[in-house]
């Protein structure tokens, strides 16, 4: 599983790129801004700090999410899985996956 941000992604362009493997397939994939704010409860719009922030906590439920839509588009070589809200949404629950919309309790940063 790859889901390190692309260093093409620096500026703010409204998403996050990564890559997911199926198989011995490499796919690109994008979640978009609005889904990574709704995932971590943030105000939109977001910082991009803050998006990469939720981009980290969430990586497991994301590649879950890419990984579905991925097989659901017919498993095309040349797609890019792009990622809303409503696709981390309706991921199945697994253990120790974070829940969308809620910030696990042991990464939360206090602030004072």
């Amino acid at each position: 599983m790859t889901l390190t941000p692309q260093p093409s992604d620096q500026a703010d362009r409204g998403h996050i790129s990564f890559e997911i493997f199926a198989g011995n397939q490499r796919v690109s994939c994008r979640v978009l801004d609005e889904a990574l704010e709704a995932a971590a409860g943030l105000a939109s719009p977001a910082t991009l700090a803050a998006r990469r922030q939720s981009f980290q906590r969430f990586r497991v439920l994301i590649h879950a999410a890419a990984t579905l839509k991925f097989a659901r588009s017919g498993k095309a070589s040349d797609v890019i899985v792009m990622l809303g809200s409503e696709d981390l949404r309706h991921v199945p629950p697994e253990k120790g996956v974070p829940v969308f919309g809620k910030i696990p309790r042991d990464t939360a940063v206090i602030s004072e």
